[in-house]
């Protein structure tokens, strides 16, 4: 393995390339690519960081931050990212959650992939990088989501069939009776459960115990 360099927050800036960590530090306010004092020495290690993942995540706390994140405002992608990272700690930690706030609403509002789904997996691959466990997780973790009632233990749940955000939401209007501009609560719940789900598949990877239980529909597959 190379020795890892500590690098400052600026030696950071600037091999992460000039305008685009710039303004990844601006959106951050400074403090989360390096939550130290000024000057002080981060330590940023070689990618993939599974060497770092060694102690299994607090799933209902994961589920807590997701949820809690999205009803801060700061969107389904985002929260489920932040949850993770938190749960996490460093280095992840280091890692400014806001990148992944395009994704909400499906990637602002496309309504494609849905956004708690892409930063969980965001998540998963900051992990376990181009390995086997990220592709196993994030394929059994967008099955779940679309075989399964979601949000978990509400009061109105529906199967989305597919892991797009327009589809999951339409599902759930029809389910509940309810206006799209109505599924604030929905999402936050969904949100964290997603969160959780990760969390307790990333927990299994690590204890050895990981056995895909949502195999890809045939429809998926054609």
């Amino acid at each position: 393995m190379k020795e890892k360099k500590a690098l400052t927050r600026r030696d950071f800036l600037v091999s992460a390339g000039g305008a685009a960590a710039g303004i990844a530090l601006a959106s951050t306010g400074l403090g989360i690519l390096a939550p130290k004092a000024e000057g002080a020495q981060v330590e940023l290690p070689e990618y993939p960081w599974d060497q770092y993942f060694t102690e299994p995540l607090d799933v209902e706390a994961v589920r807590a931050l997701g949820a809690k994140y999205y009803g801060e405002g700061q969107g389904c992608a985002e929260g489920a990212f932040r949850a993770l990272l938190e749960e996490l700690g460093e280095p992840f930690s280091f890692v400014p959650p806001e990148l992944m706030n395009f994704g909400k609403g499906g990637v602002i509002a496309w309504g494609t992939l849905c956004g708690a789904l892409n930063g969980a997996a965001a998540a998963v691959s900051l992990v376990f990088g181009r390995g086997q466990a990220t592709a196993a997780i994030v394929n059994e973790l967008l099955a779940w989501y679309s075989s399964t009632p979601l949000p978990l233990d509400a009061e109105v749940s529906s199967v989305a069939g597919n892991p797009l955000c327009h589809a999951s939401i339409s599902n759930w209007c029809k389910a509940s009776g309810k206006k799209s501009s109505e599924r604030g609560p929905r999402c936050k719940a969904l949100t964290g459960d997603v969160a959780a789900q990760a969390a307790l598949y990333m927990n299994q990877v690590l204890a050895g115990t990981f056995v895909p239980a949502h195999p890809m529909s045939e429809e998926t597959k054609e």
